[in-house]
């Protein structure tokens, strides 16, 4: 095989050969021959254009350009048998396969490239973002002795703690002024050994985007910019800023008395919350087309933090990375054919290293209209 008819991977492998002083070896002839499809080349064929500038529609495998004047752009045909043969190949040659493709791609004006998987780094500490250790798998049958009803006495027990949980929530809702945030614990009289801890913090929501911007500023969450690119038909629906108590002081709220008076009982001991233990680490925008949904999240990670962004992924999820212009991401795409869905149809996920924080751009498992080129193409809109 000519160095002219080799693909960069090849020439690689090759030129390694020969770097330990073996004698390369054309093996391609005999192996086709003693596997019954004779001498299979892939002939370099050129593209030739339908009137109108129309492609022919026939399936290719295309090596695309690279940035060296030596490695040119070469579309080749190969038949199904070809493709059966040099599987074959491989495992003769005790290799691996991959669906992984390289090369650059080009998809309604922008130019990306699909790479390996790797975990990407979020923070100077060295947190990533990464795979759950091991795939989700459909979890066990459930236990008989597990699925006994629950015995009368204690599910009437727990359907009253649960009423008056959320009867001390409302009471102290009613007691806050906007913005304001609060945490809590429900006690019962005479009964030390249970009690429930509670925190009221809403989540701000927002119909109008310049109103999402100014209260993200003022808050210092998460900017998130509205994407330069959005598929037809979706709409910018809502948006999102959920508040989080930094530190919650349990035991000073377990020690507490008074409070306030449910019953039965119950009361609850709450506290409203300084505005210096408030944090605001994240922010959605939501687009909609009808019931498909697109959700754009950041996520500010804390350099104390144990993981920065654990992904979630099955045995048939499709993971590879994307390079956009120097910046990757990581993409993932659950196959179709699980027993369990994971949550989403598509999603990007990449990280802002120096403002430590996590982007993700997520497409609900229903939905029916979006492509591959499409989300990838939104992420970079929100990169520019």
């Amino acid at each position: 095989m000519g160095k002219s008819e080799l693909t960069p991977e090849e020439q690689f492998l090759k030129d390694g050969d020969r770097s330990m002083d073996v004698r390369p070896v054309d093996i391609h002839d005999p192996v086709m021959e003693a596997i019954g499809f004779g001498k299979i080349r892939c002939t370099p064929e050129l593209e030739t254009p339908l009137p109108g500038g129309e492609a022919i529609d026939t399936m290719r495998r295309v090596e695309t350009e690279t940035r060296s004047a030596r490695d040119r752009k070469r579309i080749l045909r190969m038949p199904v048998r070809s493709w059966a043969a040099a599987l074959i190949l491989i495992v003769l040659l005790g290799g691996g396969y991959s669906w992984y493709t390289g090369g650059p791609r080009q998809a309604a004006g922008f130019e990306y490239e699909v790479l390996p998987y790797k975990p990407l780094p979020v923070t100077k500490s060295g947190l990533m973002i990464s795979l759950l250790k091991a795939p989700l798998t459909p979890g066990l049958p459930p236990d008989p002795a597990a699925s006994q009803p629950q015995p009368r006495k204690q599910r009437e027990e727990d359907e009253l703690w649960t009423l008056k949980y959320n009867k001390g929530y409302n009471a102290i809702k009613k007691l806050l002024l906007p913005g304001e945030y609060a945490t809590f614990v429900l006690k019962q009289d005479g009964r030390e050994g249970r009690s429930q801890l509670g925190v009221y913090h809403p989540l701000m929501k927002f119909t109008d985007y310049s109103a999402f911007k100014s209260s993200a500023e003022k808050h210092l969450a998460p900017h998130l910019k509205q994407p330069g690119y959005m598929p037809d038909g979706y709409k910018f629906d809502q948006a999102w800023i959920p508040p989080s108590i930094k530190k919650i002081e349990e035991k000073e709220l377990l020690a507490g008395t008074g409070g306030i008076k449910l019953g039965d009982g119950f009361r609850v001991i709450w506290r409203r919350e300084p505005a210096g233990n408030i944090a605001f680490n994240s922010s959605s925008l939501m687009y909609r087309n009808g019931e498909n949904q697109i959700n754009l999240n950041a996520k500010r990670i804390d350099e104390k933090a144990e993981t920065a962004e654990t992904l979630l992924w099955t045995k048939t999820t499709t993971i590879e990375n994307i390079d956009i212009g120097g910046k990757q991401l990581i993409y993932l795409e659950p196959s179709g054919n699980e027993d369990f869905k994971v949550g989403y149809k598509y999603k990007l996920v990449w990280a802002d290293p120096e403002a430590q924080i996590v982007y993700d751009v997520t497409a609900n498992a229903e939905n029916t209209t979006l492509t591959k080129d499409e989300i990838i193409r939104i992420a970079a809109g929100m990169m520019n």
